[in-house]
């Protein structure tokens, strides 16, 4: 199993420190407003990671966090007139229904910031005492020049731009509190208070951690000084995890994450989604038209590190799509067993699902590759179609069981099908149609010209029309010509 290490520009091989199990972080939202379809894309990309994990036989310890104290939270709760608690309770419940929806497995841990905030406090002192943090008017802030690799950490990405800004990424970095930092990439580990904020008293006066401290601390509390896997957003590796790594490392000394994992966005036709834009969709609005594993579908088609594009047209699309898979799981489930089956075209069946649980497995090996395996699953669905519902091969029990077993896997790996015998009563069981007739036809078509491609040895043609099959989900196996 390979994961591509953000920290390393590279595959590598999966291993974690202690034989079978992983320690995994994860940086949650900051609960200042409804989640959007971004929230839900990095939700989804990392249970997929845990899920995969599991389904290999490692025992997860998962922790992702809440971000219950932040300059938006604060910002939001004063227009509003709230308190910032009342605040971040409601996104936090509405943040939770909504991953309970979109069938993300729940974490083993997920703390709020508030919680640590007197191990944050012992954590700057440690920092002070070692030479790599100062205070500065009741605000106390990381000497970047402590620590020599910090211009080397993801040093291929780019600056931050203005619209993160925007976003609040750099909110710890924000003149506001920066104007006694020693260095301007020096970044704030505790705030002083300003008039009408709530606040914490600490050594240094009355005031709040910074935001970069916050997962940090977390990370150390919950789970260790070294963990396997970090996770999150590719907006923030710069500057949020490449400050998380400089304090946690100048604190304990150690390495911080063996592997940094971070999921790409999702555009608004083919624009990067944000709120400064004002082109985001809340996940609530969309499960007004969409069940939320048609939403589940269209997130995972992608791969985690990508970024994906969302349309109504895209949406609709993979709406029709897992409603294919629904019809043809139950229309296979309705049909009477013969124990008179014929046993070789019933081990020809099963056949079929080992292949295919093969060909996933190697696909989510190599660093969770959900767009072949996705593109795989509709593969054999066709031809699970072609041969039961259209050629009418006749099944038996044991092939039913094998079929159910393979589904629950399904389940398991991709949470597409979280309550199979419920989403099941609401399909309407159709026929075999003339156009998915016609259409297996012309697949047929297709792959009698490249066999003949391939005869004649003009490899690179033949070769480009399997690539674009492959983006249309069908999937193409060469085999060797008689």
């Amino acid at each position: 199993m390979i994961v591509y290490n953000s920290l390393s520009f590279k595959k590598e091989e999966f291993k974690p420190l202690e034989d079978n199990k992983v320690k995994m972080y994860v940086c949650g939202p900051t609960v200042y407003d409804s989640p959007h379809l971004g929230h839900a894309k990095s939700a989804i990309a990392f249970d997929l990671v845990h899920r995969y994990l599991l389904y290999k036989g490692f025992d997860v310890r998962i922790v992702k966090n809440y971000t219950d104290i932040d300059d938006k939270i604060i910002k939001r709760s004063n227009e509003l007139g709230i308190d910032y608690k009342t605040l971040s309770e409601k996104y936090i419940q509405e943040y939770e229904e909504i991953m309970q929806k979109l069938n993300v497995k729940k974490e083993t841990m997920n703390p709020r910031a508030t919680e640590v905030i007197p191990f944050i406090i012992k954590f700057i002192e440690v920092l002070i005492e070692k030479g790599h943090a100062y205070e500065r008017n009741g605000s106390v802030y990381f000497s970047v020049k402590s620590f020599p690799k910090y211009d080397t950490i993801f040093q291929n990405v780019k600056e931050e731009t203005t619209e993160e800004i925007e976003e609040g990424y750099l909110t710890d970095q924000d003149t506001a509190y920066g104007e006694d930092k020693l260095d301007p990439r020096d970044f704030a580990l505790w705030k002083k208070m300003k008039e009408g904020e709530p606040y914490w008293e600490s050594p240094w006066g009355k005031g709040r951690p910074g935001w970069h401290i916050e997962c940090s601390a977390m990370v150390l509390n919950f789970l260790g000084e070294t963990i396997d896997i970090h996770g999150g957003g590719q907006d923030l590796k710069s500057p949020h995890h490449k400050n998380e790594i400089a304090q946690s490392e100048s604190y304990t000394g150690k390495p911080f994450a063996r592997y940094f994992l971070h999921n790409g966005f999702v555009n608004v036709d083919n624009e990067k989604m944000s709120k400064s834009l004002g082109n985001f969709f809340l996940v609530s609005d969309i499960l007004k038209n969409y069940d939320p594993m048609v939403i589940r579908w269209f997130l995972i088609t992608s791969h985690y590190r990508s970024s994906i594009n969302y349309t109504l047209e895209n949406l609709e699309q993979a709406r029709k799509t897992y409603q294919r898979l629904l019809n043809t799981i139950k229309r296979i489930r309705e049909l009477d067993t013969n124990e008179k089956a014929q046993p070789n075209r019933v081990k020809d069946l099963i056949t079929l699902l080992n292949n295919a649980r093969k060909d996933i497995i190697d696909a989510m090996d190599d660093d969770f590759n959900t767009p072949v395996a996705t593109a795989r699953i509709l593969s054999l669905f066709r031809e699970l179609n072609k041969k039961i519902l259209e050629e009418k091969v006749e099944i038996n029990d044991i092939f039913k069981r094998e079929f159910d077993n393979f589904i629950q896997e399904l389940e398991n790996i991709f949470g597409i099908f979280p309550d199979i015998e419920k989403q099941l009563k609401g399909v309407i069981s159709e026929q075999f149609t003339e156009k998915d007739k016609l259409i297996n036809s012309l697949i047929e078509i297709i792959n009698e010209m490249r066999n003949e491609l391939r005869r004649r040895k003009i490899f690179d043609l033949s070769d480009s029309i399997r690539e674009k099959m492959r983006e249309l989900g069908i999937t193409v196996e060469d085999k060797k010509l008689s």
